[in-house]
């Protein structure tokens, strides 16, 4: 009988701590309590997930391939801008594909001056079966283009991750999938052409080099008294929540 008992206590305990712990989740009830019972009680109602209080659930497709080629394409900017300071006379410097440049020459000589440039690009490896002795094509390696794929998913997901925090959901889910998928669930948010339209707008951030070179005296170009004058004429061209802030150091 006392081993009933004993379980019946704790039985009752259990069941008295689901309910007190439920409480902060039934927001007339626990509004209506005094301060000094909140205080003791958790603060934090349960989160119901997507299957309980319903929300949007989405599959994105990164769209790697693009990526790659914004890569390859810098690569040929920088390649056309090395040929023009080592005064190499090229036909053309294009990207072909996804992964590909390939560069015309008019000539041997401009073909070995060429080929010496390679060791500034390590991304890629020569395509020694071009199909002409006046081309040189250039392939990226392919663990450079999964290094730049897994990137540009790594890069979408924290992307997504920081504009769901707009939402204020509590323990959204946004995670990869497979490949190049994204999955993206937020419980109990109704609008799904808004979240549809803040994830569409995900950027693609880009690296560029600075030239230190060169100096921007901004400042120095724009006196004070001219300072609301620039402001106003760049205002209506300015992203929402962007502004032009000048630093003067002195």
């Amino acid at each position: 009988m006392k081993k009933v008992g004993g379980r019946l206590w704790l039985l009752a305990l259990v069941l008295v701590g689901s309910f007190v712990s439920f409480l902060p989740s039934y927001p007339p009830l626990y509004q209506a309590m005094p301060s000094w019972l909140k205080a003791v009680l958790p603060n934090k109602g349960i989160t119901l997930g997507l299957d309980l209080q319903g929300g949007i659930h989405m599959v994105l497709e990164v769209d790697e391939n693009r990526a790659v080629e914004i890569a390859v394409d810098r690569s040929v900017t920088a390649l056309q801008d090395l040929l023009t300071e080592k005064k190499i006379a090229v036909d053309s410097v294009k990207r072909v594909g996804h992964e590909q440049i390939t560069i015309q020459i008019p000539n041997a000589e401009a073909k070995a001056s060429t080929q010496k440039l390679a060791d500034s690009f390590p991304s890629f490896v020569e395509n020694e079966s071009a199909e002409s002795a006046a081309t040189v094509v250039w392939v990226l390696r392919e663990a450079e283009t999964k290094r730049i794929k897994d990137s540009a998913i790594n890069q979408a997901l924290e992307t997504i991750r920081n504009r769901i925090d707009q939402f204020g959901v509590a323990e959204p889910i946004v995670q990869r999938q497979g490949l190049k998928q994204i999955v993206v669930q937020l419980p109990g948010v109704k609008d799904p052409k808004r979240a549809k339209d803040l994830i569409k707008e995900t950027a693609l951030l880009e690296f560029k080099m600075l030239d230190e070179d060169i100096r921007l005296d901004l400042p120095g170009h724009v006196t004070k008294d001219k300072e609301a004058e620039v402001l106003q004429q760049f205002e209506s061209k300015l992203p929402e929540g962007d502004q032009i802030l000048f630093e003067r150091v002195v």
